[in-house]
């Protein structure tokens, strides 16, 4: 079991901006196909997943004590 912190419009999504994701990962890419069967929705959203305060690629493994949480892409200036 895994506690996701959702941010920004993705809170409409989720319905909440703490999601527990109950199903076994490892990986961040297994997270964002499991997350996309359950909610479809996701499929044409851009997000980005951020573990222990750190952006990484899909290959990386999320260790059972990670920090997770969603993001929208956001621009700065």
């Amino acid at each position: 079991m895994k506690k996701i912190k959702i941010f920004g419009n993705l809170t409409d999504v989720f319905k909440t901006n703490e999601y527990v994701f109950k199903e076994e990962i490892n990986t961040v890419s297994e997270l964002k196909e499991k997350l996309v069967i359950q909610f479809p929705e996701l499929a044409s959203s851009k997000f980005l997943i951020v573990v222990n305060n750190e952006y990484i690629n899909d290959k990386k493994i999320i260790e059972s004590d990670a920090e997770i949480a969603l993001l929208p892409p956001y621009s700065g200036g």
